[in-house]
């Protein structure tokens, strides 16, 4: 069990973000995806025959598991959530356009250099300080904060360039 713990607790962060991503940053969902993974890593660890890194291993497990969770909960979510904005008065067009704005911001972000984007997501989805995103990427809170505001003028710059937001 200690070697299990130390794989989780050397890994689980990078799972999490990767599963993060795969679920359009909804983190509960993130969340209950990844301890699952580790929970299907676990059971099947004699399995594991070192073809790959772990860190892969563990990824693509993740990945199925939420291919997975998809199937199971993938159209109760979005009557729920269609169904819910109906409730509070918003038209189908106005969740449409929220939509389409979070998944541009997000494309958006996707493609910036790893240091910015993972700035970026510490900050904006995780509220962290610069202090700690700094300590958790290995760089100097100031570093952080230039990361920061350059992502965001490149994000406000390609948002409005191609796709005509101003933000």
């Amino acid at each position: 069990m200690s070697e299990f713990e130390d794989l989780y607790n050397l890994y689980y962060k990078d799972v999490f973000y990767y599963v993060l991503k795969l679920t359009d940053y909804q983190e509960y969902i993130a969340e209950e995806v990844t301890q699952e993974s580790f929970y299907q890593a676990f059971t099947s660890l004699t399995r594991f025959r070192g073809e790959c890194s772990v860190k892969s291993w563990l990824c693509q497990i993740a990945k199925n598991t939420y291919y997975k969770y998809l199937r199971t909960h993938a159209k109760e979510t979005y009557l729920d959530e269609d169904f819910q904005r109906q409730q509070e008065g918003e038209d189908i067009s106005t969740q449409l356009e929220k939509r389409q704005m979070i998944s541009h911001i997000r494309k958006v972000i996707a493609d910036l250099d790893e240091r910015s984007q993972k700035v970026v997501e510490y900050r904006l989805f995780d509220e962290k300080p610069y202090k700690e995103i700094g300590e958790l990427i290995g760089i100097r809170e100031a570093t952080a904060k230039v990361l920061f505001s350059r992502a965001k003028v490149k994000i406000r710059q390609r948002l409005k360039e191609e796709y005509g937001y101003e933000i």
